[in-house]
């Protein structure tokens, strides 16, 4: 026997009611995610110390209208169990069938000062049939200026038998004389876990079943709302029947399987920009909402920037244990740069997408730029870059092994040598004093002697091993080596080169690019601004044991 909630595929509908209003809570004990407000609603009720007005504040689709009402059967009922309204009594009846003294305002069409003032008239008056006389004012910040100037004396000391819930959420709309005089309750949003419990609850009193993984996306998709989660429960019935599959979840809500979010996150990482676009047409040809599917993958990267900062987080990203660990395994293989310049590209392009007429071509462009921020010169394209190359080993390995020019070509020593201005003579091709330990392709030394020797190989080395990293030191030249202890001094106009250099990453490549040419030698950075008899100066006032670096 097929459900009264469901549609058939045929084209044969039954008459119903939606099922966030057929299947309304009728007790506070049945309205989930709220226990925080129904525990004081109830004490309130039981123990007959009641509030004049009541202020439910909270997202769309988190019980607030549904509470007020709960509250005024409450108050109303003959014969109330421990808070809770009885549901049998005449009262309770009265209140679910319509009853004149519960009167329900929309504040969005019935916003004016006129209106408000028909309603403490009516306050005035003793109720007709129950024992209080409840005012619910939904989406209460639209009433106007005067609308709340109105109100504000009746709502302070209103009759003992009137009782006002007001609803709304934009709280900070409210004034703040309207909100004293009310007891605030916060909704929360709903969890994943709470929404997927009550659904499956409702669909079995409906006699429907929707399989789990297609609940969570539904859950997903109400961000928060159980009236969301509801109604698109309700469309996916209409579009399925009373058995709905996953993909049947998926084709009825223009979403994107997790298998196609995974395929279009990994090559954005790895950049990989023609798999990224094949990835985005695959979405084209599935007729799924482009504007959906950007939405969805900025929250898969979210998803993967908390896997990479925050470890297992499963409680943060409401997800399944196994989803969990799937977006562990690809944090663990990016690197944090690539996914932040990703999340922000994405977003960008999702917050200008309405003014596109072809909203395909700004996302590959985006995808275009995630996968080569060659020409974009911002910071975070840099650490992007840098990124890219050290999380590829096996794309960068073949182009370096076909190519060994870069070891060949003479342009890359004098652009070291460039920069260092003090000393102009530099006889290269004629040393005067022979140096047998010096290799031939590498540049001879200048004033800077031993130290200036030492890190020309090791900037060649560097160069070698990560031509970004080598992109921060190119301009240094080797200042002093004491011992076991070479230290490069940057040019003073370069004060970011030698932060860049001071990141732990970037340090481990010039660090094992000297362990190769000298083992146990270590580095130590400067700025060009501190010379060395300045900082000799400076020794003799603060005495021997300031470090300058």
């Amino acid at each position: 026997m097929r459900p009264r909630a469901a549609s058939e595929r045929n084209g044969q509908t039954l008459a119903r009611r939606a099922l966030y209003r057929e299947y309304r809570p009728e007790t506070f004990s049945e309205v989930i995610g709220q226990d925080h407000i129904t525990t004081i609603l109830k004490n309130q009720v039981r123990e007959g110390k009641l509030s004049h007005a009541y202020l439910f504040c909270g997202s769309r689709g988190t019980g607030k209208t549904t509470s007020a009402k709960i509250l005024s059967r409450a108050v109303n009922c003959l014969d109330p169990k421990d808070g809770e309204p009885c549901g049998q009594c005449a009262a309770c009846k009265l209140v679910k069938a319509g009853s004149a003294d519960v009167i329900e305002i929309d504040a969005a069409s019935n916003n004016s000062v006129d209106n408000v003032r028909s309603l403490i008239e009516q306050a005035q008056f003793a109720p007709l049939e129950l024992r209080y006389r409840v005012f619910i004012i939904d989406e209460v910040h639209m009433l106007s200026n005067a609308a709340f100037n109105a109100l504000l004396k009746t709502l302070e000391e209103p009759p003992k038998h009137v009782l006002f819930i007001l609803a709304t959420t934009e709280p900070q709309k409210l004034p703040a004389t309207i909100v004293s005089r009310c007891q605030r309750f916060d909704f929360r949003r709903l969890t994943v876990a709470h929404i997927v419990a009550n659904l499956t609850a409702v669909l079995e009193k409906a006699g429907a079943f929707i399989e789990p993984n297609g609940l969570r996306l539904i859950a997903r998709a109400a961000d928060g709302g159980m009236r969301d989660a509801l109604s698109l429960a309700d469309q996916c019935l209409s579009y399925a029947g009373s058995r709905v599959t996953e993909q049947d979840v998926l084709d009825a809500l223009g979403s994107v399987s997790s298998a196609m979010l995974e395929d279009a996150a990994k090559a954005l990482l790895t950049g990989s920009a023609a798999d990224a676009v094949r990835a985005l047409d695959e979405v084209v040809r599935n007729g799924r909402d482009l504007g959906v599917f950007l939405s969805d993958l900025a929250k898969h990267f979210r998803a993967l920037l908390l896997a990479k900062t925050c470890g297992s987080c499963a409680d943060l990203l409401d997800c399944t244990d196994d989803q969990m660990q799937r977006y562990l395994k690809v944090a663990k293989d990016a690197d944090e740069a690539r996914i932040l310049y990703a999340a922000e590209q994405i977003l960008a392009v999702q917050s200008k997408l309405k003014l596109f007429p072809a909203p395909r071509i700004p996302i590959e462009t985006a995808f275009v730029r995630i996968c080569r921020p060659v020409d974009d010169l911002s910071v975070a394209a840099l650490e992007a870059r840098v990124a890219l190359l050290e999380t590829r080993p096996a794309a960068a390995a073949p182009v370096e092994a076909s190519a060994p020019k870069a070891k060949d070509p003479e342009p890359l020593p004098p652009r070291d040598d460039a920069p260092a201005k003090p000393e102009p003579e530099k006889p290269v091709e004629t040393p005067a004093k022979p140096e047998p330990e010096k290799p031939v392709e590498t540049p001879a030394p200048k004033a800077g002697g031993e130290a200036e020797a030492l890190w020309a190989k090791v900037k060649q080395k560097i160069m070698e091993m990560n031509p970004m990293v080598y992109f921060y030191v190119r301009e240094t030249r080797g200042a002093a080596l004491n011992g076991d202890v070479l230290t490069v001094e940057f040019p003073a106009a370069q004060e970011s080169n030698l932060n860049g250099m001071r990141a732990a990453r970037n340090l481990k490549v010039a660090t094992d690019a000297i362990g190769a040419i000298r083992p146990d030698t270590e580095l130590t950075f400067r700025t060009e601004a501190l010379l060395d008899e300045n900082e000799e100066k400076l020794k003799e006032l603060f005495g021997s044991n300031l470090t300058i670096q």
